[in-house]
């Protein structure tokens, strides 16, 4: 949800309380999304594919939600850097679970054996970098959706994930570019940031009238 230097966090003087409040917003579009594809696909999956979506949902909110309050916090002379180094090792692994769980739900498995060997691949996969961990989490699921969405015959849901996918793809290239450090340039991040949940949480909308099933 935002791709910042694992370094020591630092920030400019043209920081704001309003922008960092206006940080939070993409967190909670997030959390609504993948909470209301959770809630969706719980009727119709295995205890422990939930397990994996409800875990990864809650750990990406949480990880975005320690970063957005580090800098609420920061703009007062308050600076807790745990709530700010938190934020990779709660995402990335947080994106891969939610993936997962999106990739099980999908196929439709809901024994917990055959669960298991989803859960031993996400750990071997938490041994990469968190960054790669975040990327591929986060994109593999905006891409499982997108396929959820036009194999339920909701193409405008599945444009929906592409675009929020084109979004955060978006993010990737600024956080390349720019200094994130920037007070500008974080309002640029985080209004593209917002935005891509934004279309998340519309695709989750539509998804959750159309239904996961076939027939539903």
């Amino acid at each position: 949800m935002d791709f910042i230097s694992l370094a020591q966090p630092t920030l400019t003087a043209d920081y704001s309380v309003l922008m960092a409040i206006v940080d939070f917003l993409p967190v909670l579009f997030y959390f609504l999304a993948a909470w209301l594809v959770t809630k969706d696909l719980y009727p119709h999956v295995g205890k422990t594919t939930y397990a994996l979506l409800s875990a990864g949902c809650y750990m990406v909110f949480i990880g975005g939600a320690f970063k957005a309050l580090w800098k609420l916090l920061f703009c007062f002379g308050i600076n807790y850097p745990v709530l700010f180094t938190s934020f990779f090792p709660m995402q990335g692994p947080g994106f891969c679970l939610y993936f997962a769980g999106l990739i099980m739900a999908f196929k439709g498995i809901k024994k917990d054996g055959a669960a298991l060997n989803a859960v031993t691949a996400t750990t071997m996969i938490a041994s990469t970098p968190l960054l790669a961990l975040q990327s591929i989490g986060s994109i593999g699921s905006l891409v499982a959706l997108a396929v959820m969405g036009f194999k339920r015959k909701s193409a405008i849901a599945g444009i929906y994930f592409i675009l929020s996918l084109i979004f955060l793809l978006g993010m990737v290239g600024l956080s390349i570019a720019i200094d994130s450090s920037l007070g500008w340039a974080n309002w640029l991040e985080q209004g593209v940031n917002t935005v891509g949940q934004v279309f998340f949480f519309l695709g989750a909308l539509k998804m959750h009238k159309v239904g996961y099933k076939a027939g539903a």
